[in-house]
């Protein structure tokens, strides 16, 4: 998962911006495997197969003259669902089908109307919810486990009560991790800190169900197995919350986390003094700051396991950011990450921008792809996330203003528009869709579905269009858009006016969660009114679940 902005205390996060220009270079090493229930599929772009009889598809079969059955052409675990009806189909004079009339197939799930479209069984909005707070909170990140439940991470001031769990910070913010299962239904909540600033910045689940909770802590932090040093930390958890691992790698910042099929962890970020992942201190080689990728041991955290290693690229004093990592089912490495100004990362020159790089397994690199900002400042990109699809294609999402390069495309805003864009894995760019308007969209996050279908999150002010119509907004809302893995759009959602959507995941059965905030004091993201809300402005805590 990606890394997050936010500053508490005295303590100074990561601040992410991007863009870039772009080198052909590298050897994809990516094995194919089969497809997590494959492309598109429900409310994806699968779409409906030839109208066959009762299974629908293959070859054209005879007929008996003037006979008819039932017939339906979309995707048979849709038919009779929501809005979609099967038809009938009456065999011709010459002995074949005709075409099947009256069906209904599904359609893409605007997700503003009552209608089930894109006939999932599914509501848009699942269900949301909102907890009894006296403080603010800053939602960091969300992340699911193989059975659908839900981990989420964020800093809360104050209190804040989750189930019959009432949670209190020090004097000033802890760290807040709880556990909701598929329904919604709080499972557990953990406070995590002392009196001085505490701070996650990313979350992942292994594949044991496992949270990985990575952060920072101004004067060191325990989660129950001891005491960590002052700076960065890594944990891994159990199922319920108590501590399997926790390492204090002390100087730098882990700003993405990540799991390989074999469940090791692959950390990222940059550090300025010595950092430590179990085989001693490591400095940058220029004396200044350098980036990081480490792949760890599942079970100790330690890099100095088998298989394991730790890579620093000094970027000549550039100060590229890693902002998120992504791992396809081959164990290769994609970074999101950005530069202000020209950097060298290994043998590769990056531009001003955000950049996308690819490592072996072994951590070697392989190919660096760059989103180019053409021009002076203002004009600038922030790359907000990174995933990979099951064919080991990288998407990337965030948002721009003025003239954007990425390989032969280039895309143009006057104010903040949101873009996406798909690499082949070897680095060849696919496609590029932008999300515009008239004033400003910003994109929050992004993720993948098990089908391959995009999941961004982002805020809309006035205006924007999705590719179904320019759409007018009354003021500054939040919005979640899945588009097919083809760039086509599958639906859209609106969570209301000052609704703040932060971090998104996919849960296994293709649903997107959602978590942010509020400082509304009456707020509905799409499944009635939310509760606890205050009148006072604070920084509310939202999580959401919308239907494929």
């Amino acid at each position: 998962m990606q890394a997050r902005a936010y500053v508490p205390g005295s303590i100074a996060v990561l601040i992410l911006c991007a863009s870039g220009c772009a080198a052909l270079l590298g050897l994809d090493e990516f094995t194919d495997h089969q497809s997590l229930g494959g492309a598109g599929g429900v409310g994806g772009a699968g779409g409906a197969g030839s109208a066959g009889g009762a299974g629908g598809g293959g070859e054209p079969t005879p007929c008996t003259p003037d006979a008819s059955e039932a017939c339906y052409g979309g995707p048979p675990v849709t038919r009779n669902e929501g809005i979609c009806r099967e038809g009938v189909r009456t065999c011709s004079a010459d002995g074949t089908w005709g075409a099947c009339e009256g069906e209904i197939v599904p359609a893409v799930e605007r997700c503003d109307a009552a209608d089930d479209e894109n006939c999932d069984g599914l509501e848009c909005v699942a269900w949301t919810t909102a907890f009894k707070q006296t403080g603010d909170v800053h939602l960091m990140d969300i992340a699911s486990d193989a059975d659908g439940n839900m981990f989420v991470s964020g800093a809360f001031f104050d209190t804040i009560t989750i189930g019959d769990h009432t949670l209190s910070s020090a004097s000033t913010t802890d760290i807040l991790l709880l556990k909701l299962s598929p329904t919604g239904e709080p499972l557990w909540s953990k406070k995590f800190g002392d009196f001085y600033p505490d701070e996650p910045w990313t979350l992942t689940v292994d594949l044991k169900g496992n949270p990985l909770l990575t952060g920072i802590s101004d004067n060191g932090i325990d989660f129950g197995d001891g005491p960590l040093p002052a700076g960065s930390f890594i944990a891994k958890l159990d199922a319920s919350g108590k501590p399997i691992w926790t390492k204090g790698p002390e100087g730098g910042g882990i700003s993405a986390v990540a799991i390989d099929a074999n469940d090791r962890v692959i950390v990222a970020g940059r550090f300025s003094e010595p950092i430590d992942f179990g085989g001693g201190p490591m400095q940058p080689d220029d004396g200044d700051s350098a980036m990081f990728v480490a792949k760890l041991d599942g079970a100790s955290g330690l890099a100095t396991a088998p298989g394991c290693w730790v890579r620093t690229f000094d970027d000549n004093n550039a100060t590229v950011r890693v902002i998120d990592i992504a791992v396809d089912r081959s164990d290769n490495i994609f970074i999101a990450g950005s530069t202000r100004e020209i950097a060298q990362l290994d043998r590769f020159t990056i531009d001003r921008g955000g950049f996308v790089m690819k490592l072996t397994p072994s951590g070697v690199p392989g190919w660096i792809r760059t989103m180019r900002v053409i021009g002076p400042s203002p004009a600038s990109v922030d790359v907000m996330g990174i995933a990979v699809d099951s064919s080991g294609r990288p998407v990337s999402a965030g948002y721009h203003s003025g003239d954007l390069q990425i390989g032969s495309h280039t895309i143009t805003s006057v104010h903040n528009d949101v873009f996406v864009v798909q690499f082949e894995a070897n680095g060849t760019v696919g496609w590029v869709r932008t999300l515009g308007g008239t004033d400003d969209q910003t994109a929050r996050g992004m993720a993948l579905d098990p089908f391959d279908n995009v999941v961004v999150i982002g805020t809309a002010d006035e205006r924007i269009d999705f590719g179904d119509g320019p759409l007018a907004l009354e003021e500054s809302s939040g919005f979640v858009v899945k588009l097919s893995p083809d760039a086509e759009l599958v639906w859209h959602r609106f969570l209301g006016k000052d609704a703040v959507p932060y971090a998104v995941a996919a849960s296994p059965d293709g649903e997107a969660l959602v978590a942010g905030w509020t400082r509304a004091p009456e707020a509905d993201w799409g499944a009635g009114p939310l509760p606890n809300l205050g009148a006072d402005g604070r920084q509310q805590l939202v999580i959401a679940k919308l239907g494929r």
